[in-house]
């Protein structure tokens, strides 16, 4: 395909007014002023549209679609133990695949390209991710309460090993797996250790929630006599390329500790809003040298899928907490919320539009009202328009969201059969 006479924004908020996009397989393949000489199949008109890159989500549990609004007004403990786990209890294959694909379409529909994933019956997740076109990095989460059981003893590591071996590297790399230890609260050191141990030994990355209350945060010195991240390095899982999760309540001496290795926290903003966990305090972070990227968490904490939404609510705590109108600029904002997310996830070809990079692409509608009119397109998104304006969403260079159009998924039968797997849930 071609985007002709379009303008672009770049991850680092450069601004394109007018080019051809051409794509080529599922690559990028020209950027330029003028048309390029060789034929690139569909054309597609670029008056009045926008194209950016597609947003990755670093840090979700996409099936807990199927909990949305169950678990409102709670603080993390009495969400996690008094609701959340309960139900999860009850969860089955058909529902989490279900729960997935209705998850995925909220994505799709408002320019999210790739995510990044802990939950249960993750092959189930696969299913839905191979079946939509999306891009996802995928990790079955890990927890133990039994104090007698070995990491090789769980579920979790067969079925880790199992989703290693199957679907590590499937669809030209649009899946990729993790090993994705729930927390320090729920997983024990050597458990930990185990997990890190079987990161290096596939060379895989990992991902877990970190010091996201001031509780849990505690609790971890009280139990270690060490702060999480403390913790984490000394079982060895800094030792592997990570994404931690919220890190609201992160010392200086975590962050200086984390930014000597591959780590990226992923920023969640509205769920810890919701939970009442805090502000993470990013803009001090990023100084320090921590990447940060953006996530929305589930959508039982959220209650939504939406990164345009995301980076707004992030942008605005950021200004607000810091009493600083130019912290996380828009630019800065649509890096964390597009390139940072990609290099997470180890995707280090995606993530922008440049030559030679995965077409993962947002077009947009620029006649959208919250758009015009357009001084500052980026800005008009975030803070205006949001991902209304989303128009169009490309992966890989396959169109898989048009117009309001589905293009992959049967959104009608995904509204319908994810209800039905909540009903189910329900009737236990």
């Amino acid at each position: 395909m071609i985007f002709e006479n379009i303008a672009v924004l770049q991850a680092n908020g450069t601004y394109l007014p007018s080019c051809y996009v051409g794509v080529r397989g599922d690559r990028i393949a020209y950027i330029g002023e003028n048309p390029p000489a060789e034929d690139y199949g569909e054309r597609i008109n670029g008056k009045d549209r926008l194209l950016m890159p597609g947003m990755v989500n670093a840090h979700t549990h996409v099936a807990m679609t199927l909990l949305r609004g169950y678990g409102e007004d709670l603080p993390l403990q009495s969400w996690l133990f008094d609701r959340i786990f309960p139900f999860e209890d009850k969860l089955f294959s058909e529902a989490v695949y279900w729960g997935s694909l209705l998850g995925i379409a909220e994505m799709l529909k408002t320019g999210t390209t790739s995510f990044t994933d802990m939950y249960y019956f993750c092959d189930d997740t696969v299913r839905a991710v191979l079946e939509s076109g999306i891009k996802a990095n995928i990790g079955r989460g890990i927890s133990c309460f039994d104090p007698t059981k070995r990491l090789a003893d769980l579920p979790a590591y067969a079925e880790t090993r199992e989703l290693i071996t199957q679907y590590h590297g499937a669809e030209n790399g649009r899946v990729l797996v993790d090993v994705a230890p729930h927390a320090e609260y729920t997983t024990r050191p050597d458990l930990l250790q185990d997990a890190a141990s079987l990161a290096a030994e596939h060379g895989l990355r990992m991902h877990i929630h970190v010091s996201e209350t001031a509780s849990e945060h505690k609790e971890c010195v009280g139990r270690h006599g060490k702060t999480p991240t403390r913790l984490l390095e000394q079982v060895g899982m800094l030792r592997q390329p990570l994404t931690i999760a919220h890190g609201v309540w992160l010392t200086d001496d975590d962050v200086h500790c984390l930014t000597a290795h591959d780590v990226t926290l992923a920023h969640c903003a509205k769920s810890n809003l919701k939970l009442g966990s805090g502000i993470a305090p990013v803009v001090k972070f990023r100084e320090m040298g921590l990447p940060v990227a953006i996530g929305t968490d589930s959508a039982a904490s959220n209650n939504a899928l939406d990164m345009v939404d995301e980076m707004r609510m992030a942008a605005l705590l950021a200004k607000g907490s810091t009493r600083d109108a130019g912290a996380l600029p828009a630019g800065e904002m649509l890096f964390m919320g597009t390139r940072a997310g990609a290099l997470s996830q180890g995707r280090t070809d995606c993530g922008d539009i440049q030559i030679g990079y995965r077409a993962d692409l947002v077009m947009l509608d620029l006649t959208d009202l919250g758009l015009c009119p357009s001084h500052a397109p980026l800005s008009n998104l975030l803070y205006g328009a949001g991902s209304r304006a989303v128009c169009m969403t490309v992966i890989d260079g396959r169109t898989v969201y048009k117009n309001g159009e589905f293009l992959t998924l049967d959104i009608e039968r995904v509204r319908a059969e994810t209800q039905r797997a909540v009903d189910k849930i329900a009737a236990k």
